[in-house]
């Protein structure tokens, strides 16, 4: 049977397996939820670095192709000095030198392009902020667009100086 040495295990040392036990487990999920909260994390900012970048080529592409007497800015600098910024309605309309129409317009939080018909949604982030501001430079019009996306509680700010055609 048993040899007469042998005791088991008594109940100090098993209390001892079980704390040494539940500290590895403590120390193994805490590196597993800090690990989920950077990936967390990262995938926001990624979403958010993708969104600055389709915006960004909205602007590029389609604001430096418009003429200066064909671009209405309907929420700009001004706005500023009494806390409004751009953040419902129809923001910008403009004509191309092809004759599309471009509307912007912030629908709640939402940033819609209405390309004659066409509703697109570039981007998935909110708009917290979106304020354009007119001025007059040597040869052409500036325009300066002002931009704030959130997306779960993270946000990143976007300025973009744009030489308008005449």
């Amino acid at each position: 049977m048993y040899p007469p040495n042998s005791r088991g295990t008594t109940l100090v040392e098993l209390m001892i397996a079980t704390v040494i036990s539940s500290i590895v487990a403590i120390g193994f999920s805490s590196v597993l939820m800090f690990t989920r909260n950077m990936y967390n994390d990262t995938m926001v900012r990624s979403q958010l670095s993708q969104d600055a970048y389709v915006v960004d080529q909205y602007v590029r592409t389609k604001l430096t192709s418009q003429q200066t007497d064909s671009l209405k800015i309907f929420a700009s600098a001004s706005d500023e000095d009494s806390d409004i910024t751009s953040s419902s309605g129809v923001i910008m309309h403009s004509v191309r030198m092809d004759g599309t129409v471009d509307h912007l317009s912030a629908n709640g939080l939402i940033l819609e392009w209405k390309i004659d018909t066409l509703i697109h949604n570039p981007i998935d982030s909110d708009i917290s902020e979106l304020l354009f501001t007119e001025r007059t430079g040597y040869s052409k019009k500036m325009l300066t667009v002002k931009m704030v996306m959130e997306e779960a509680g993270d946000g990143i700010e976007l300025e973009w100086i744009v030489a308008i055609r005449n």
